[in-house]
């Protein structure tokens, strides 16, 4: 979706700086602003031909962290740099005016000073989200539990790993949560990002009955050039031996129970396995059989299923496997202003809470960055569920 949207906008700032060009010629305006214009214009075109290249044909194990910072940083310096003077053409371009041509540039500058908050603050302004959801199965014991749920962490796209975790860790810490849950894509590539001093910090996320966590699309490793099978098994396998050192449970396609008293709840994983890769950017229900994973999981037990797909929830639903459905992936794609998202035009369900008569689902918007490096608007969120008693 965002190599779509990078596209048609590419087009479009074409034909809308041609259009630019002109009118500033026919303003008469010094050369060496004209100059000026043209090479800003020039620059973020060489930014969108190189970005791909560096995404798609120089990633490899070898530099995979590196190499996709350095491009989203691109890709995110064209996305600020395009639609503020598109702002700009939206008040100029229709009318020839230089009054008009300066309040395009007041608003076009308000916007950019907007998208730099939003790399540079709203990044990283981890936001506690808590909620209560109520069921009528939920053990008496349980009344009041705390869950605190995070997901998509991107470890590999985050510019101070280190710094950002430790702040992470204070903001997950102080909920009080009785259990930590993660959603998936706790990296952004590859196990390597989980060094010594990362696995520190994470080993600090963590509740009072322990910390589990499922798998993402980026977990895997099928975003390295030509990944075979066993590459990316072996990636899994380390990023579980890493985040088991952290204290970090990992649950692929099984189930944990949490005991307080005499009562017992369910928190099952779903991996994501292979026959989920072809589903990670659809946009629609995913129905699979899911019988096999709560084969030996009671009935009539209260369950909370972690799946980083939210699009799986339909098929939990109808199976009867799951009270309480935690995901992530989605991240309200990034830019999210009240309830109006990119994503709330591609997805049913993109963000917060929703129910049916056969269960509940809630979209964690996610705590790093994929893609471009900002949130515009979706605060990275850690999500607190108190669990109530209907």
């Amino acid at each position: 979706m965002t190599k779509i949207i990078t596209t048609l906008l590419a087009f479009g700032m074409l034909i809308l700086d041609f259009l630019a060009y002109r009118r500033l010629k026919s303003y008469s305006v010094p050369a060496f602003l004209r100059y000026l214009f043209l090479g800003v214009v020039i620059f973020s075109y060489l930014l969108i031909l190189v970005t791909p290249f560096m995404m798609f044909w120089l990633i490899d194990e070898t530099n995979s962290e590196s190499m996709m910072k350095t491009s989203m940083l691109s890709l995110t310096t064209y996305l600020f740099l395009s639609l503020t003077r598109m702002v700009l053409y939206i008040f100029w371009l229709p009318v020839k005016s230089k009054v008009m041509l300066k309040i395009g540039t007041a608003v076009a500058s308000f916007v950019l000073l907007s998208f730099l908050y939003s790399a540079f603050v709203t990044r990283t302004d981890y936001r506690i989200k808590e909620i209560k959801v109520s069921f009528p199965n939920l053990p008496g014991s349980f009344e009041g539990y705390k869950v605190a749920f995070i997901s998509d962490i991107h470890i590999g796209t985050m510019w101070n790993a280190e710094k950002e975790l430790d702040k992470l860790s204070r903001v997950v810490g102080s909920t009080g949560a009785d259990v930590v849950l993660f959603g998936g894509d706790l990296v952004n590539m590859l196990h390597t990002e989980l060094t010594p001093e990362v696995v520190e910090k994470l080993s600090r996320i963590k509740g009072g009955d322990g910390t589990f966590a499922v798998l993402g699309n980026h977990d895997t490793g099928a975003y390295i050039k030509g990944s075979t099978a066993a590459f990316r098994a072996n990636n899994v396998d380390s990023i579980d031996d890493k985040a088991k050192s952290a204290g970090w449970l990992f649950l692929r396609d099984s189930t944990v129970y949490i005991t307080r008293g005499g009562d017992s709840i369910a928190v099952t994983g779903i991996d994501y396995s292979e026959e989920l890769q072809g589903y990670k950017h659809s946009f629609d229900a995913v129905n699979i059989d899911l019988s096999g994973i709560y084969m030996n999981v009671p009935s009539d037990i209260f369950n909370i299923t972690v799946s980083h797909l939210p699009q799986l929830w339909y098929s939990l639903c109808d199976g009867g496997y799951s009270d309480l459905t935690l995901s992530g992936h989605i991240h309200a794609m990034q830019m999210k202003i009240g309830n109006i998202s990119p994503a709330s035009f591609l997805y049913d369900e993109w963000s917060g809470l929703y129910e049916r008569e056969n269960g509940k689902l809630y979209i964690n918007d996610g705590i790093g960055s994929v893609g471009f490096l900002a949130r515009i608007g979706a605060r990275p969120e850690v999500t607190v569920i108190e669990l109530k008693c209907k």
